[in-house]
């Protein structure tokens, strides 16, 4: 049984703490949070905790900033769900955005460089070790990793847009259920997304307008956190905008697992370069971040009071089941690409890196005590310096 709500002031201070105390991704973040706000403080009981989980888990959007809105708004109604979820991702918006002005200014020294070079196999490495997580539990039949396989077919090799993959994936998953619609209606709905294809907006359209409606679809349709989105991040930002290359996103990745907060941040980190040429890095930064949460709070605040009637609603799980095996095909596929970048640093392949890579890899998936996945990060930073410079 919960106790007393805390005053605002006491819910707030305690969310501006979490936040810079929320490294090493949702399970470590989602974890403390039950230590102190079931265990400690008492504010949520066991039940609820684990009911406002998995109503997190049918949204999208990040599950610990959503949990955090949650519980904010249990113990001080919508003022305390909405101080809570901005305390919480405020740190990670600061660090994101302070340290995309020092890749800026000093990307290109010799120093950075080498860091980088390290940072890039390390970060290839934990997308490699995401989709080995998130295949182990969603792929639990032939359905399932017949959809990962065609996800990743129609988005590496046919273009598909990222939004009409998950959304065929979700819709196929639920039609061949027993009892369901027929195959014959899959393939209609497969003809009709198929055309549903990706297209940059025109070349003079406002930035900060185009940044506002990209981080808005990322955060309506980020299922599965920032690794699964990150498909769709790097085929708009990257291909069809120009924002920045793969080579930054995926410096991107590795700086956001050193900063506190929801992984997908790194939005931040985009927005920050998006805005750069036109000389509003910063408000380009609060615009991503801005547009990026906006359906986590939306949906968590009226969501919650329905709770129960929404994770229970038919056909919510074998949607998302769907979703979350073609979210395996698009990460494989992001993987392959971006390898090219992470192991190729110099324009030729480079047996350090891969070796870095491999042996980071290793690291992610078979160590046995749990490892801070910064640790891991800063630690091919300092190898690939250490390479750049024997290599000198």
């Amino acid at each position: 049984m919960s106790e007393a709500a805390p005053s605002l002031r006491e819910l707030c201070a305690y969310f501006a703490k979490l936040g810079w105390l929320a490294f090493g991704g949702p399970v470590a973040q989602i974890g403390l949070m039950h230590l102190d706000c079931v265990e400690r403080r008492r504010w949520v009981s066991e039940e609820e905790f684990v009911r406002a989980l998995n109503f997190c888990h049918v949204l999208p959007g990040p599950e610990a900033l959503q949990l955090a809105i949650y519980i904010g708004f249990k113990q001080r109604s919508y003022l305390g769900g909405l101080l809570a979820g901005l305390l919480f991702i405020f740190p990670g918006f600061v660090t994101l955005a302070a340290l995309g002005a020092v890749y800026v200014r000093y990307g290109d020294t010799g120093a950075v460089l080498g860091a980088l070079w390290g940072f890039r196999p390390v970060a290839l490495a934990l997308i490699a070790a995401a989709m080995w997580r998130i295949g182990k539990a969603a792929l639990k039949s032939w359905l399932q990793v017949a959809l990962a396989t065609a996800a990743f077919a129609a988005f590496h090799f046919a273009q598909v847009s990222f939004v009409a993959v998950l959304a065929a994936c979700g819709a196929a998953y639920w039609f061949l259920q027993p009892g369901r619609a027929p195959p014959g209606a899959v393939a209609g709905l497969a003809a009709l997304l198929w055309p549903w294809r990706a297209r940059a907006m025109p070349a003079d359209a406002e930035r900060l307008a185009d940044i506002a409606w990209f981080f808005l679809k990322v955060g309506l349709f980020s299922f599965g956190g920032a690794y699964a989105a990150l498909p769709y991040m790097r085929q708009a930002a990257v291909l069809d905008r120009g924002w920045l290359t793969d080579a930054q996103m995926m410096d991107g990745l590795a700086l956001g697992e050193t900063t506190p907060g929801p992984l997908i941040s790194i939005g931040v980190f985009v927005g920050y370069l998006a805005g750069q040429p036109y000389g509003v890095p910063w408000l380009g930064a609060s615009t991503a971040a801005f547009w990026l949460f906006l359906p986590s709070f939306v949906f968590v605040l009226a969501g919650a009071p329905h709770l129960d009637a929404l994770t229970r609603r038919p056909g919510v799980q074998e949607v998302l089941k769907g979703i979350t095996a073609g979210v395996v095909g698009l990460m494989l596929s992001i993987s392959v690409l971006l390898a090219q970048v992470a192991f190729s640093p110099g324009g030729r392949v480079d047996p350090w890196t891969i070796a870095l890579g491999a042996a980071a890899l290793a690291v992610l998936l078979l160590w046995k005590s749990k490892l801070n996945v910064v640790v891991v990060v800063l630690g091919g930073g300092v190898l690939g310096l250490l390479g750049t410079l024997a290599r000198a």
